[in-house]
């Protein structure tokens, strides 16, 4: 997919399908790859906000999103043809052979005598008509703020540390998108000042992570005897403080290990690849091809998944369900709430066997059969239309 160059028009990304996905958090994928672009184009942010606003008007309480930026498409265009025709207009306009202007052949379709008209005339119209397009803009922007600020409202990390406790499995939403799903009795600590640009934390036992792609700053997790440096990825880690056995499995992207024990000793894993640390007592075995296994990962039959995630991996079997119920299903499996806020939503319904790494991952593949829109946060999932 291409994207916009820096001298986009407000009205072209609004237009973009890619973008309207990444505004109303229909794929994860979509999220990343336009964060990263946002993020390279900090002189036009405030444009960036405004195509935002647009794309939520047309979807909050404003009928079918599909047909309105059908029409707003064809608004811009004939914008476009009109800019065009005034950009060529004189002082006085020129009569065609017919005895009408380029504009007027453009703007009547009737049989009627147009009167020869001051191309400054034109002018002003056009103008008072961007004038009008605007107020209406501000109008609608206005009237919908409300409820689009609570749809997108992005909640600052209110907490430090996470903990699943007892429960199988919770899930964590970070403040730059990413997912990090935790196996039981475990815990993750944030680095105290968590934020896009530092992204450092701490693991105690095992989680299942989906970092957010970033190139200009690595996401580093840091365990008993470990650290692992990813730009954007998905892997498994298990490292329960009183195990002799500490694994990465990478599922999806790099990651590269570093001993702590041995300093300057670090492995790159490949996709489909795990590195086994058999924490040794120190000295008893000073050969780190025996300390360090790099093996394949195990896959099993049903669905080639492998046995390292199997504990994040549940098939959810649905037949006419509705989301609702079908919401209380993921929300008990991944522990995580999820809020929907829209009642025809709610009534939507799917059939299917669906089975995921993650939340995210299984709200996406619902999405194809049924479009809804979903937003993410700290600690729970808004679904919405």
């Amino acid at each position: 997919m291409k994207l916009p160059d820096r001298g986009f028009l407000v009205e072209e990304l609004v237009c973009n399908d890619s973008f309207q996905q990444y505004c109303l958090g229909i794929s994860l994928e979509n999220h990343i790859l336009w964060e990263e672009w946002i993020n390279n184009t900090p002189e036009r942010a405030a444009d960036i906000i405004q195509a935002k606003n647009l794309v939520n008007i047309l979807t909050i309480k404003q009928g079918n999103r599909l047909e309105q930026v059908k029409a707003l498409k064809s608004g811009f265009r004939q914008q476009e043809i009109l800019t065009q025709l005034l950009n060529t207009v004189p002082d006085e306009t020129p009569m065609s052979t017919n005895g009408r202007s380029n504009i007027n052949r453009y703007l009547y379709s009737d049989k009627k005598t147009i009167l020869k008209t001051p191309a400054g005339f034109y002018k002003y119209i056009s103008f008072a008509a961007a004038a009008v397009i605007i107020l209406i803009s501000l109008y609608f922007i206005q009237q919908n703020y409300s409820t689009s600020k609570d749809l997108k409202a992005e909640h600052p990390l209110s907490a430090s540390v996470f903990s699943s406790g007892r429960a199988p499995r919770k899930t964590v939403i970070l403040i730059d998108g990413t997912v990090i799903t935790l196996h039981q009795n475990s815990e993750i600590k944030l680095a105290k000042n968590f934020n896009p640009a530092q992204r450092e934390l701490w693991l105690k036992g095992e989680a299942f992570f989906e970092v957010k792609h970033d190139a200009k700053h690595p996401f580093i997790v840091h365990t008993p005897f470990n650290d692992i440096k990813v730009l954007g990825t998905s892997f498994n880690v298990k490292a329960y403080p009183n195990s002799g056995l500490i694994e990465t499995s990478l599922i999806r992207g790099s990651v590269q290990v570093e001993s702590k024990r041995y300093p300057g000793y670090r492995v790159l894993l490949k996709p489909d690849e795990k590195l086994s640390f058999h924490n040794t007592p120190a000295h008893q075995d000073e050969n780190l091809k025996n300390i360090f296994k790099v093996s394949a990962l195990e896959r099993n039959a049903p669905g080639n998944k492998s046995e390292e995630i199997q504990w994040i991996h549940h098939p959810i079997s649905i037949d006419n369900e509705p989301l609702a119920a079908i919401a209380k299903k993921l929300q008990n499996w991944y522990g995580i709430e999820i809020y929907i806020a829209d009642p025809e939503v709610e009534a939507y319904r799917y059939s299917g066997t669906f089975e995921n790494e993650s939340v995210i991952k299984t709200l996406e593949a619902l999405q194809m059969a049924y479009p809804f829109a979903f937003k993410a946060e700290q600690n729970r999932i808004i679904l919405s239309k």
